[in-house]
């Protein structure tokens, strides 16, 4: 589902501050896309862009398009209590930027990938196998495991381990501790992994 909110917004992105339990835990303040995930499959993804007369929305209007957007979704896809996609706020940032914040809340990793072009998945190894995802090539290590490979062979056995698999051209805040990762995607500084530099989805395995 194409969002019109992402036409509207820049490619400039801001995160603030989530912390909880279970939670992934993100700087105050990022410029930077970005998708947080936590331990029970909640997804939160923060959009802030530039906002201006240009763009022929106000506020409100483009609080009234994320709405129906999200409604649009959930009554198509909503099958029982849970509600797969939650609009949390469409608001002006106070630091005078005139910049617009978006946040959208996911029961799953799921919900996520149908509400988006790009596609996310949290899970088990055992689960993405089952899935159908493809285990081709060999992950790099990060931290404790710097310098050694997980190959794909390994990772196959794996059946237990926590696996993301991310879009490319996002930072991702995971819910653990990062063990190793595909492709050309790198460890932040502030602990994400960064998918920027990916042509391809992203594989997180973690510890």
């Amino acid at each position: 589902m194409k969002r019109i909110s992402r036409t509207v917004l820049g490619v400039l992105l801001t995160a603030l501050m989530m912390t909880g339990c279970g939670e992934a835990r993100v700087p105050n303040t990022i410029d930077k896309p970005m998708i947080a995930i936590a331990k029970n499959g909640a997804v939160t993804e923060y959009l802030v862009g530039e906002f201006s007369a240009k763009t022929y929305y106000s506020i409100s209007g483009l609080s009234s398009m994320a709405t129906a957007e999200v409604a649009e979704y959930n009554t198509a896809n909503q099958t029982g209590t849970v509600v797969p996609v939650k609009l949390e706020k469409v608001e002006t940032l106070e630091d005078g930027t005139g910049r617009v914040c978006i946040v959208y809340q996911y029961d799953s990793a799921e919900s996520y990938t149908g509400f988006n072009e790009g596609s996310l998945f949290y899970g088990t190894v055992g689960e993405a196998l089952s899935q159908g995802y493809s285990f081709d090539a060999g992950l790099q290590g990060v931290s404790d495991a710097e310098g050694q490979t997980f190959t794909a062979e390994q990772l196959k056995q794996a059946t237990d381990r926590r696996l993301i698999i991310a879009p490319q051209g996002v930072y991702v805040y995971c819910p653990g501790k990062v063990d190793y990762i595909s492709g050309v995607a790198s460890m932040a500084e502030d602990g994400s992994v960064d998918t920027t530099a990916a042509d391809c989805p992203v594989y997180i395995l973690l510890k």
